[in-house]
């Protein structure tokens, strides 16, 4: 038993080390899955996945090898498993010429934040291989070496990759889509239940809530909504706070809004999840101080 315990402290002692060598990278990575899911929530969850392989992977990473470009390397491959589960892009991605001259490829689009609002505009017809070159490498300026090397590719295919997806980014750069909203059954129970929210009214929260309602915290904790302090951990929060539903990058979502010197400030996001007219499941990401650090709200 002894021996047992002595385990399971090496690994959590080893899982917090990695974590602490990782967290610098965290927002960069987190903005790189946004990019290529199109959501921040979901880049979050991919991000988390991909730290989690990483670090019973991390014996593969060779001596002398760049942590920064292998945890991208497998947040990739990882952004790549998610798309395909949701049937969100034009896949497989190999299928590129690997040896292509194209005349301007390096003149990058120089508008980062103009990438990244188009980005969002065309992440369901955006293919996954142009869209992770462009926002490797006019997002987050690697090089074109890096890119291929993330990518699993060479660099004659991420420079063909990056001629299309300019392309077309330019040609929906003064174009606005209209926003993803939430169907108008489900948006009247999330209007009243963030009403009741935001007045604290706790007994009128929870009978929008089913009995059987589970609660995620993300990177805290998880359980039976019923067994959690959730609500009352809200009322002790340090700060003034309301939830709202905005857009962020074109979609409709729960914004957290934080007030920072008299002005709301947008701090993170809350996903419902609904069943049979009540609230089934709250996902909360208070805690991901990074989340909204480079999506558009509102």
């Amino acid at each position: 038993m002894a021996d047992k315990e002595q385990l399971v402290r090496e690994v959590a002692d080893a899982r917090q080390g990695f974590e602490e060598a990782c967290e610098r990278m965290r927002p960069e990575l987190h903005r790189f899955c946004t990019r290529m899911t199109g959501s921040p929530c979901d880049g979050e969850d991919v991000l988390q996945d991909a730290l989690v392989l990483a670090f019973y992977r991390f014996p593969e990473l060779r001596d002398g090898g760049s942590l920064r470009s292998w945890l991208f390397r497998i947040a990739h491959n990882k952004c790549i498993d998610f798309l395909r589960g949701k049937r969100r892009a034009l896949l497989p991605i190999g299928d590129e010429p690997e040896s292509v001259e194209v005349s301007g490829v390096e003149d990058a689009l120089v508008d980062k934040e103009r990438v990244e609002r188009a980005l969002s505009n065309l992440v369901t017809e955006l293919p996954a291989k142009e869209r992770a070159c462009v926002v490797l490498k006019d997002v987050l300026d690697w090089s074109l070496e890096e890119t291929a090397e993330i990518t699993g590719s060479s660099v004659g295919a991420v420079k063909a990759a990056l001629h299309r997806g300019r392309a077309k980014l330019e040609a929906t750069a003064h174009t606005e889509p209209e926003p993803r909203r939430l169907e108008p059954g489900h948006h009247a129970l999330v209007e009243r239940y963030l009403a009741a929210f935001n007045r604290q009214d706790w007994p009128g929260v929870q009978a929008l809530v089913s009995d059987e309602a589970r609660l995620e915290v993300v990177h805290r904790s998880e359980g039976p909504l019923k067994d959690a302090r959730y609500f009352v951990n809200y009322g002790r929060l340090s700060w003034r706070w309301k939830l709202e539903l905005t857009e962020v990058d074109g979609v409709e979502e729960i914004v957290h809004f934080r007030e920072i010197d008299g002005v709301w400030q947008p701090h993170s996001l809350l996903q419902l999840g609904l069943k049979n007219g009540q609230i089934a499941v709250i996902r909360d990401y208070v805690h991901v101080a990074y989340l909204l650090a480079h999506s558009r709200v509102g």
